[in-house]
Order: C-alpha cells, then structure tokens, then sequence
C-alpha cells in the first residue's frame, strides 16, 4: 500500500512537532508534515494535497471548524480528523457536518490516533465510543428540524455573538459584554460564518435579519 501522507495543524509547536515525530515513526505514515496556524495549514493543504488532516479545533489564528470547511475546497481528497481538548457535543456534530470523518480528545493514546489515521484514510469514520451516543442523539435532534432554520445550528452563545454584530457592536465591546477574551469573540465569529455557509459577517447578519433566531437574547 502507498505511504499516507499527514498533516498536523496545531499552534502549539512543542505538542505538534512531538506528534510528527511520533507519527513519522510509523513506516506508512510519510510525510508527516506540520503547520502552526490556520493561514499556514491553508497554504500547506492546496500546495501538497496531504491524505489526513490532523486539526485542532482552536488555532491562533482562525477556527480549526472553518479550517474544516476550507479543506473541502482546499483539498478535496483529504479526510480531515480533529483532535481537541473540547468535548462539546454541538461542536462534533458541526464538525462531521462539515465533512470531518473522526474526532479524537488530546489526551488520547497516539495508538489509537494512529488506528483514527489509517480507519479514515480507508474511508471509515471514528468516534470515541463515549461520544457515540451523544452526537448520534443531537444529529437526530437537528434533522427534525425544519429545513428553513438556519440559524438553529448556532449554539447559545454563537447567537448571542450574532446579535451584538447585528447591533452594530465592535469585537472588542462585545468580549467586554460577555466577560471572555477577543480572541474567544473572534473564534465565535468565524465558527458562526461557517455553521451559516457564509464568508462574511455582513452575510451572517443577512441571514440574521432574513430569519429572524427565535433565541435572541434582545428580542428584536
């Protein structure tokens, strides 16, 4: 069988280039490549086509979610796995809707991450069996609802980041408001412009306006 060419994406250097190292001990897994950012990872996926992404779900620099859906333009034949300390059921589920085919916690053993690798490069899917469950239920949840509520796959707070955009509201102001960092603002807000399939806030307070959330915290 051919070698599986890997690329991990993680800003994080001493944690991605001790996983490079790891996978790169493997005889099938060549090359074994690293990006330290969403804007390297960009460039690194158009320019080597890699078999398996490995992304983190938080980057410096952008959303490993919106990395996702990059990828599906980016590289089309790559199969994407996220591998995240955040166990959020809503943000699996975003994920496999994105086109990702296996989510794995950080703490898992490079063994089993290794088996994810060559399970999705062979067209398998893999989760965690203690998420199964759970992201099978909520999957289920969002296919009962009717097809014109877009704004429905926001989480809570995605939402309530949407309606200070709306408002008008500056990043800044609104961490302020919320009592996070800008840098948690910005990821809300490219995680919320991919969920909606669009590439602008503008577009995103559109499709606000057009459709009114039925959970918005200001009420109008």
């Amino acid at each position: 069988m051919p070698p599986i060419s890997v690329l991990v994406v993680d800003d994080h250097a001493v944690f991605a280039d001790a996983l490079r190292a790891r996978l790169d001990a493997e005889r099938d897994l060549e090359p074994v490549m690293v990006a330290y950012s969403a804007a390297e990872a960009s460039a690194k996926l158009a320019a080597h086509q890699p078999d398996v992404a490995i992304l983190d779900m938080r980057l410096g620099d952008g959303s490993g979610l919106r990395l996702a859906d990059e990828v599906r333009t980016l590289a089309p034949k790559t199969r994407v796995i996220v591998l995240s300390a955040s166990g959020s059921v809503d943000a699996v589920v975003d994920a496999l809707e994105l086109g990702v085919r296996a989510w794995l916690s950080k703490t898992v053993e490079v063994a089993e991450l290794i088996s994810a690798i060559r399970a999705v490069h062979g067209g398998e899917a893999w989760l965690q069996p203690a998420l199964l469950g759970h992201v099978l239920t909520a999957q289920l949840q969002r296919s009962a609802r009717p097809p014109e509520d877009r704004l429905g796959v926001l989480t809570e707070r995605e939402r309530e980041v949407l309606e200070y955009l709306a408002a008008g509201i500056g990043r800044a102001e609104t961490a302020t408001r919320l009592g996070v960092s800008v840098n948690t603002v910005r990821s809300h807000i490219q995680n919320l412009i991919a969920k909606l399939g669009v590439h602008t806030t503008l577009e995103a307070v559109a499709v606000r306006n057009s459709q009114r959330s039925p959970h918005s915290r200001e009420g109008g």
